[in-house]
């Protein structure tokens, strides 16, 4: 939906042998479907960057990662991402959180707007690694979706969903595991954009 609300195709692809796999695609999509480039959402995953940036390379696509904070993350406490996030909102983009990991959040936060208040009320579960949240999510312990942007034509309202809860394993380390709440969509319309005047 948000393909459509954007009037963009939407291709699909599977990644099995990760490196391999996103070489091939993109390689294949610069060739077969013209696209030029890339973007992510990447925030300071080194590994990400290393993977994306050397398969663009070799591929002949442009990256690009706006949201790239690196140097802002050795700061001590920047894990609130108070630049990213305030650049985030003010783009005009309406999200909502569609998933939480209950080590952090309460069930209360499904389906919240992801905007300035519930940042500010974030600022408290913010802490080291495995202890308390990135407030930007990077590592997961929040995902969301957005249902509106200026690029789109219409928006999307999410009209049936169920909740459902996994808890997933990254392996190793206890602080890799996740118990995770998210919202199951079954059915959501796009809808004409709310006028401003």
């Amino acid at each position: 939906m948000q393909s459509k609300a954007l009037g963009t195709p939407n291709i699909k692809v599977k990644i099995r042998d990760r490196y391999k796999d996103i070489l091939e695609t993109l390689i294949r999509l610069n060739k077969e479907e013209e696209v030029e480039g890339i973007v992510t959402g990447d925030l300071d995953n080194v590994h990400h960057r290393r993977t994306w940036k050397d398969a663009c390379k070799k591929s002949g696509m442009k990256l690009i990662m706006p949201l790239w904070d690196r140097p802002f993350n050795i700061i001590p406490g920047s894990r609130y991402r108070e630049r990213v996030l305030n650049m985030e909102i003010s783009t005009g983009i309406k999200a909502i959180i569609n998933c939480i990991d209950l080590k952090y959040f309460g069930e209360e936060w499904l389906g919240r707007e992801f905007d300035r208040t519930s940042i500010k009320e974030m600022k408290p579960l913010v802490g080291p690694w495995g202890v308390g949240i990135d407030a930007a999510g990077e590592p997961g312990e929040y995902h969301t979706t957005v249902l509106d942007a200026p690029l789109f034509k219409e928006a999307i309202e999410i009209t049936k969903f169920s909740r459902k809860n996994e808890v997933v394993d990254f392996g190793g380390s206890p602080n890799r595991t996740g118990n995770f709440l998210y919202m199951d969509i079954e059915e959501a319309v796009l809808k004409p954009k709310k006028s401003l005047a």
